[in-house]
């Protein structure tokens, strides 16, 4: 059976074609995660596949521009864009950084940092450093736009607050302080292409003295949807980065996560990798020379 296909041109003709039959039509802008799930339903012999609806050559959501204090990113921006862009390497390191460990080199000149965040999965490679960089969203439909905060949007493994009608625009947040201190890094079963089991985005500033500023910390697949980490962000804030404040919040972290997500089997992993994961992480975006460092 031939796939249906429209391909549009203009944001209108999409907002168009979502309003008449949002729920017939699947986006198609990288096509990695799409392409994948359309495969499986052939496989199992299940219904008649949705009408791909091309969004990946609407020019407003390609776009990487800094608005006041601000930076925008349009949903069709890819991963290679994000891995390689001079504003972002310069400004916004830490969503550079987890661009360039996403997936491989081919799927990374593909895949949307708004397919990415469609997704919703819990390990998103996007998702973590835009919940801690705190991004809000931009959502439109026909005749209509709301924004809201990333962490809302997606509400557990899968889902999201999209209606059928209603597609991702962009990605906006406040512009990191100067110079930035950061880390992304992720576990997995292998060391390339693989789905993370765990990954951690730091974003931090520190005094003149030496003592933190600030930080903004968040864990992707500790919990069910995108979630900061406050409880240890708090304990940072006035501090000097040492060993022993670092270990202390790698164990806050895991107090954490099991207030949220509960005790399963899968805790025995996990405690003592986020545990580790999160001294290490601060460490290095605390170190006088910051570099991002892979694990």
């Amino acid at each position: 059976m031939a796939q249906p296909y429209l391909a549009a041109r203009t944001l209108e003709e999409v907002l168009e074609h979502l309003d008449r039959q949002g729920e017939a039509l699947r986006l198609l802008a990288g096509g990695t995660d799409v392409m994948i799930d359309l495969r499986t339903t052939r496989l199992k012999g299940n219904a008649d596949p949705p009408t791909l609806l091309d969004v990946s050559e609407i020019p407003e959501l390609k776009e990487i521009r800094v608005e006041a204090d601000r930076l925008l990113l349009g949903a069709a921006v890819t991963f290679h864009s994000l891995e390689h862009d001079p504003l972002l390497k310069e400004r916004v390191p830490l969503l550079a950084a987890a661009a360039a460990q996403m997936g491989s080199v081919q799927v990374r000149r593909l895949a949307t940092l708004g397919g990415n965040v469609g997704t919703a999965s819990p390990a998103g490679d996007g998702i973590t450093p835009l919940t801690a960089l705190e991004a809000q969203v931009k959502i439109v439909s026909k005749g209509n736009s709301r924004t809201v905060a990333l962490t809302d949007l997606i509400t557990g493994p899968g889902r999201t607050g999209l209606a059928a009608n209603e597609l991702i625009h962009s990605f906006s947040f406040t512009l990191p302080e100067a110079p930035a201190r950061c880390f992304f890094s992720k576990i997995m079963r292998r060391q390339a292409v693989a789905i993370a089991r765990m990954n951690l985005a730091v974003q931090a500033a520190l005094e003149p003295s030496g003592r933190i500023r600030s930080a903004r910390i968040a864990a992707g697949a500790v919990f069910p949807s995108p979630r900061r980490l406050p409880e240890v962000e708090e304990m940072l804030i006035g501090r000097l980065p040492e060993e022993k404040l670092f270990q202390e919040c790698g164990r806050r972290a895991v107090e954490a996560m099991r207030a949220v997500s509960g005790r399963r089997p899968s805790m025995d992993y996990k405690e003592p990798a986020l545990e580790r994961l999160t001294a290490w992480g601060l460490k290095q975006a605390c170190r006088e020379k910051n570099v991002n460092n892979q694990l």
